[in-house]
């Protein structure tokens, strides 16, 4: 089968919310005089659920204020959140191309589609999906299939790609090829995931998805 649904993380993916994400943090710490980790062990993370992350670091304090306060933060403080170059571009490209989109994330609904529209991105996809759609996140790979199922989409068809050793797991676990973004949170570390392909910048993902496409036709 052609290979032309594409799903996409969100944050270091096409959306470079290095600061959106760290800020929220320091904010929190700084609210409830936390002593979290820096920013490089927090960047860390980025990729697993918010409340497991705070249960973790903050033990013994309220796991949902600390939630709460962090996308608060970020409700009031969407400019931090910025397209990384070409990437709207590129979602156009690929969307004339035929391929399918769709946008899954470990984020809250409360700023995740309201960050893909400001960056001028939302009507790309057929789907978004954001933590409270789904029982349990990525790396489990249930986020995936119900934006598969909502699309009407074979698994067959579909390719994950995101930064996160979460996206990559996720896809793997799903059965499907993975291309990492390299450029994101986790930089090269991703590859020890053994991804199908990886990718520098976002630009290069139309290239990519070919040269998959390719290889799952021989």
């Amino acid at each position: 089968m052609t290979l032309d649904v594409v799903l996409l993380d969100v944050d270091g993916t096409l959306l470079d919310t290095t600061e959106f994400i760290l800020q929220a943090f320091e904010h929190v710490g700084g609210r409830y005089g936390l002593d979290l980790p820096g920013r490089e062990a927090i960047t860390g993370h980025v990729g697993r659920a918010l409340d497991e992350i705070y249960a973790e670091h903050a033990p013994g304090q309220p796991t949902d204020d600390l939630v709460e306060a962090h996308r608060s933060f970020q409700h009031a403080n969407l400019h931090l959140s910025r397209p990384y170059d070409r990437a709207v571009e590129t979602l156009a490209e690929l969307r004339a191309s035929g391929y399918r989109l769709a946008a899954i994330t470990n984020r809250s609904r409360r700023t995740s589609v309201v960050t893909l529209e400001r960056a001028g991105m939302a009507e790309f996809f057929e789907v978004i999906l954001s933590a409270e759609d789904s029982p349990t996140l990525k790396p489990d790979p249930a986020p995936l299939r119900l934006a598969l199922e909502r699309m009407g989409a074979a698994k067959e068809r579909a390719v994950m790609v995101g930064d996160t050793p979460a996206d990559i797991l996720a896809g793997q676990a799903l059965g499907i090829p993975t291309i990492a973004a390299l450029y994101g949170f986790h930089g090269e570390d991703v590859r020890k995931h053994a991804p199908a392909a990886v990718i520098a910048s976002i630009s290069e993902l139309p290239a990519a998805l070919l040269a998959l496409g390719a290889r799952a036709g021989r």
